[in-house]
Parts: C-alpha cells; structure tokens; sequence
C-alpha cells in the first residue's frame, strides 16, 4: 500500500480539510491523478491510497490506518472520495472501525452500496463482497447507512445500474451525471467539478432523506 501526494500541486489553505482519495476494483490511484491536482489547486492536501487487493475488510484497515495519520498530520478531521468498491471500504471503515469521528465527509462515486449483478462471479475476496447478495454488504447496509455526524454525498453516472443500489438510506446528497462510463468516472471533468462543489460544502444534487431499507 502507498500513500502518495501528486507531484504538481499548489500549497495547501488553512483551514481547508485534508482528502483521501480510493480507487475502486482493481484499480490503482492512477486515475486520481487529474482530480488530485484539482483539489490541491483548491487548497486541499490531498493524499492517495493504493490498496493491497481486493478484499473490502483489509482495506477498510488501509483507510483506518492512513486516515489515522492523515488526521494526525493536519490536527483536522478527513474527507474520503472513494470510487466504485472504494466507496464500500470505506464505509465500512466509517460504520465498523471508528471512521465516523474522523471523517469530515465522505463522498462516493458511482458505489454500488446495494451491491451488483457481475460481482456475484467473483470470489469473496476478489470483488465478490460487492455481490448483493454478499454477507459483506448484508452487514453494512444494515442499521443506519449514514452514520454519525459525517456528510454523506453520492455521485453516480446514468450509466451506473440500477440508480437505486448507488443510494443511501438515512440521508444524504444524491448527485445524477449523464453518460459517463463507469471507469472514467475518476478522470471525468464532471465528476470532478461535482467533487469539488460537495467538499466546498454545497450539495451538487439534491438532499434527500430514505427510509431505513
């Protein structure tokens, strides 16, 4: 696992909240080169992880461990953007292993919270947590899907299918970005800008309260 830093950045602004960036299924920070420049750009101290495999439990440990540092770093709490099954480590993270004192907000990308169809073929550890009907996501999606004080955003592609199982129940920012493919999420002008927007502390979409599923 690397934490890394983008080499072309701008120094950061005080005050502004350090961000965790989290790629998805086999995926690496590569991808998050462009919107980690953004966000430095916007005074945010940007930090990335590469995840060791694809079990969601382990790296969940990954992101308690470097947040841990993140937060101890900058005496501030953290906002994580995880892309696809980024975005499920890192909720359970929040839920499970103390993350909800930590994190400031936590922002998904195209996430499928309420699992996927294709992730049924694979092996538990190997993406098949995102099943849906895994006893991985059984877990995190029972109870409260949002909680403690963090603020919960998620930004999905009409491409993402079906739109329901990118969702939250108990509230949060739901964010709609036509025709974007699913990989290209983290690279996308449009995703990015709609990051940008959530973490400055506006709701790119509209703030809608579910009902417990």
């Amino acid at each position: 696992m690397g934490l890394l830093t983008p080499a072309s950045a701008a120094a950061s602004t005080p005050g502004r909240s350090p961000v965790v960036l989290l790629h998805g299924w086999m995926s690496s920070s590569l991808p998050y080169l462009a919107m980690g420049v953004s966000l430095r750009q916007d005074g945010y101290p940007v930090y990335m992880i590469d995840f060791p495999g694809q079990d969601n439990l382990v790296n969940a440990a990954v992101v308690a461990d470097v947040v841990d540092r993140v937060a101890a770093r900058h005496h501030s709490r953290v906002h994580l953007v995880g892309h696809s099954m980024g975005g499920l480590s890192t909720r359970h993270y929040i839920k499970f292993l103390g993350g909800a004192r930590r994190v400031d907000q936590y922002v998904s990308m195209g996430s499928p919270q309420y699992g996927s169809a294709e992730a049924c073929l694979l092996p538990e550890s190997g993406g098949g947590q995102m099943c849906r009907t895994s006893r991985f996501l059984a877990e995190l999606n029972a109870g409260d899907d949002t909680p403690g004080p963090v603020r919960y955003t998620t930004i999905r592609s009409t491409e993402d299918v079906p739109a329901r199982a990118t969702w939250l129940d108990g509230g949060a920012c739901f964010h709609d970005i036509p025709g974007v493919p699913h990989v290209l999420e983290p690279v996308s002008a449009a995703f990015i800008a709609a990051v940008r927007k959530t973490l400055g502390g506006t709701c790119p979409g509209r703030f809608v309260v579910l009902p417990p599923s």
